[in-house]
């Protein structure tokens, strides 16, 4: 295989691990979204109170957090990996004569830390999600907490 074959399929496969991540994303996002869905149904319709509400809410609180757990870890490895794949294509442009560098030049212009000032990437963004529901699980639990105290 020669250099521009190489490079082309190491491209495409960060390209397919990339799709992965954001599929990843959707699913996790979905499953969160779901979960304070049955939170809703289950104070709103079913009109549950006090114990009857801990009790029915516990597992699915309990689930969340895992779920945010397991998709924070997974959104940090990928980034990880996708970053050393990107370093390894830019490192791949070098050695490819008449190379325009299109990865490296991406990476300058949109994601080169600038002057003391770090960019906020996407990747950023997508590991803060699960935080943000971790975050609405914990008030979700303490409203649970303050009700059943009142």
């Amino acid at each position: 295989m020669d250099k521009f074959e190489e490079y082309k399929f190491f491209a495409e496969s960060t390209q397919y691990l990339s799709e992965r991540r954001q599929a990843a994303t959707q699913t996790y996002l979905t499953v969160n979204t779901a979960i304070f869905a049955v939170f809703g149904f289950l104070i709103q319709d079913d009109g549950f109170q006090g114990w009857e509400l801990t009790i029915v809410s516990t597992p699915l609180f309990l689930v969340g957090i895992v779920a945010c757990s397991i998709w924070y870890k997974i959104i940090t490895q990928y980034k990880s990996l996708i970053g050393w794949r990107y370093d390894q294509l830019m490192e791949m442009e070098d050695s490819i004569e008449n190379s325009h560098q299109m990865y490296r030049k991406e990476y300058k212009d949109f994601f080169e830390p600038r002057e003391g000032k770090e960019w906020f990437g996407f990747s950023k963004l997508e590991r803060l999600l699960p935080l943000v529901f971790v975050g609405l699980y914990a008030a979700y639990g303490i409203a649970l907490i303050i009700i059943k105290a009142t």
